[in-house]
């Protein structure tokens, strides 16, 4: 408010000024009343640009400023990251971003004995060909969603050739496998039951066959489909269970909703470098993967930048996802902190080796402790000098980056084994 006055005082004091000066010198030279408007208009465009130059250098050397506020205006669910320049104690907006929660699911209102059928499901051993591996087995709803492991053991101990994605708040998500090959859930829970590593049973209608040997269960889809019993309606259960598998209330969320404490000034700084340095693109809130947002391919490629010697290290490589070009589904970061080790193939076992990764690999940055490393200077195609900041993680951007990421994590829900014996 009071930079609009002394703005309104300087304009009508400056153009008083110019007209002032503008008739002294017409007065001298003999301009006649015409030329001395245009005397006047040409000193007044002279002025101008000599303050819009004085403000521009006073901006430059201020230096950015980044302040954050929670705007309890916009409703809940919207966190506000205002970057500001500070000129002589007055802070000027330049931006203007904002954070999203997850939304709301009702799951009382679906269909509770349709979940409850898909729990008994998800947990019974029997639809495997040796009785031994669940649903469950794999994906630890207590544990983040997968199991911990790098490949997960199937029947007779086989292992998998890729990591277990977590099966929390798959709901939000729109591809699902770590290639994206299956197009909902229903459609994602027959390759696990016929895989001859996971759960190996021939077909779809072996898993028909089974779940009709079970009394209590044709008893159950007899009251929900009223109809003979098919694969389709099995995996609708399923699916219904894991949609209902959802963590709302992770601290970022609680920030997210207005709760200033739920975060550290460690994970503060590493929400904005997480947006900065340019991860948000393709981990977009609220789900931290486009894999949820509509209008948006769920798709990337990786490695995008060659040379990444931690890609190397990790053997990450090897594996080139979906039809061998290369390309996957980008996950979710939800929960992150608990579904180590990380990645497709499961090779890296800490949060802050996946950081640098992705950073190497996806981003094109650097990780180093030199300063000059954070510029770049280079020319473009038409010989003009360019200068690129940012382009560098130390080792304390990388615990602050890691610091956000744990605060995405949230209490999973107490889900409990219906066929475990007390």
């Amino acid at each position: 408010m009071e930079l609009s006055i002394y703005l309104c005082i300087g304009v009508v004091l400056g153009f008083s000024v110019i007209f002032l000066v503008s008739g002294e010198l017409s007065a001298k030279t003999g301009l006649t009343k015409s030329s001395r408007y245009i005397l006047a208009c040409f000193l007044s465009f002279g002025v101008m640009g000599l303050a819009v130059k004085s403000i521009t250098l006073l901006l430059l050397q201020a230096g950015p400023v980044l302040k954050e506020v929670v705007d309890t205006s916009r409703g809940s669910g919207t966190y506000i990251h205002s970057g500001t320049v500070s000129v002589q104690g007055i802070e000027y907006p330049v931006l203007l971003k904002s954070w999203q929660t997850l939304p709301l699911q009702d799951i009382e209102a679906s269909n509770p004995q349709l979940i409850e059928f898909g729990r008994k499901l998800f947990f019974d051993v029997r639809l495997s060909s040796t009785q031994t591996v669940s649903c469950a087995s794999c994906h630890v709803i207590g544990m983040g969603g997968d199991d911990g492991k790098s490949v997960s053991s199937g029947i007779h101990g086989k292992k998998g050739n890729r990591n277990s994605p977590s099966v929390l708040n798959v709901t939000f998500l729109k591809k699902f496998f770590w290639d994206g090959r299956a197009r909902s859930l229903e459609e994602q829970v027959l390759g696990p039951l016929t895989n001859p590593v996971e759960m190996g049973l021939s077909s779809a209608s072996e898993v028909v066959e089974i779940v009709s040997s079970v009394p209590e269960y044709v008893k159950i889809y007899e009251k929900l489909f009223n109809d003979r019993m098919e694969f389709q309606s099995i995996a609708l259960a399923l699916a219904a269970f894991e949609r209902s598998l959802i963590t709302y209330d992770a601290p970022f969320d609680r920030f997210v909703r207005g709760d200033k404490s739920a975060l550290s000034a460690k994970q503060i700084r590493g929400m904005m470098l997480f947006d900065k340095i340019g991860c948000r693109q393709c981990h977009r809130d609220p789900y931290f993967s486009v894999a949820g947002m509509e209008n948006a391919s769920p798709f990337r490629s990786f490695p995008v930048f060659k040379g990444s010697p931690y890609v190397e290290k990790y053997d990450l490589a090897r594996d080139k996802g979906l039809n061998g070009h290369g390309v996957w589904r980008v996950p979710s970061l939800r929960n992150v902190a608990q579904t180590a080790p990380y990645f497709h193939n499961g090779g890296v076992s800490s949060l802050s080796e996946a950081v640098k990764v992705m950073a190497t690999a996806q981003l094109g940055l650097k990780i180093s402790e030199s300063a000059e490393d954070d510029f770049q200077i280079r020319y473009d195609g038409n010989h003009q000098l360019m200068v690129m900041q940012d382009r560098a993680l130390n080792g304390a951007e990388i615990e602050e980056i890691v610091a956000f990421l744990t605060a995405l994590s949230a209490t999973p829900p107490a889900i409990l084994n219906p066929w475990m014996k007390s």
